[in-house]
């Protein structure tokens, strides 16, 4: 049987996942994941989202919003 991998070390996260890391509700989750500019992968049926991807997009979140 396989052991669960715990979230810090998987490459990627699932919507909830994301949303929990984010502090954003699920529904605000699911409409950043379909940003054309949001770190999303999709294996077969399932919607992922980059954890590299995701500190990426936050830092230059950051860097736009500096800019106001």
């Amino acid at each position: 049987m396989m052991e669960a991998q715990s979230i810090s070390s998987r490459l990627t996260l699932t919507v909830n996942e994301a949303a929990s890391l984010l502090g954003v509700s699920l529904p605000t989750a699911y409409h950043l994941v379909h940003r054309e500019d949001f770190p999303t992968l999709r294996i077969g049926r399932k919607l992922l989202v980059s954890r590299e991807g995701l500190e990426r997009w936050i830092a230059d979140q950051a860097s736009a919003g500096q800019g106001r």
